[in-house]
């Protein structure tokens, strides 16, 4: 038997957690911009031994590899940096729960954004992929998606196969063959990066 023939569909479950009444709408730029976006990379004090033990190698793959994937992930119209003083914080939490990027106000205004990414999905650890598609899935979150068609921050009608195109979909969908890393969707659609005000060239 071939190995396609086998793949798997794993639903990305820990993608993705909306708080509501913290996020009314999409962040007003020029506060933040998908174009120019820098990101504080760190793990958390959660998790249990094994996991602890695997935070620090997570943390140092999604941060090598987090620059190129919004590149592609916004065909090459957005541009990422890992730094100390990012514009938004990432916490790597090592235990099981649902992903979600948080937004604090303060007089209607946005005053800080954290994102929590949960590194265990049940019993199930993380790979890189999925995390590193959760990753921008949060981040996408801080733009998108609002208005007619979607619901709770995610596209009402989702694919109902695997896509590499399509990122903001909850849950989202990956593939895997047996003994291989999962695929993950790593492109905004154009509806999304329009909500991203990156549909230009």
């Amino acid at each position: 038997m071939k190995a396609a023939s086998c793949a798997l569909v794993l639903i990305v479950a820990s993608s993705c957690g909306v708080i509501g009444d913290l996020r009314p709408g999409p962040t007003i730029a020029p506060l933040i911009s998908a174009a120019f976006l820098s990101v504080h990379l760190f793990i958390g004090d959660n998790g249990d031994a094994q996991e602890k033990a695997r935070l620090p190698q997570l943390r140092d793959a999604i941060a090598g590899a987090l620059p190129n994937a919004w590149a592609t992930a916004t065909v090459g119209r957005g541009h990422l940096s890992v730094r100390t003083d990012g514009d938004i914080d990432v916490e790597l939490d090592g235990t099981s729960g649902t992903s979600a990027l948080m937004q604090h106000q303060r007089g209607g205004r946005v005053t800080s954004r954290m994102i929590a990414v949960h590194t265990i999905d049940g019993s199930r650890r993380l790979t890189v992929p999925e995390l590193m598609a959760t990753v921008l899935h949060e981040l996408g979150h801080i733009w998108c998606c609002f208005g007619p068609g979607t619901k709770d921050g995610h596209w009402e009608e989702a694919p109902t196969g695997f896509s590499s195109v399509g990122i903001m979909n909850s849950p989202m969908t990956c593939t895997a063959t047996p003994g291989s890393d999962p695929i993950c969707p790593s492109v905004f659609s154009d509806r999304e990066l329009a909500e991203m005000k990156l549909s230009g060239p």
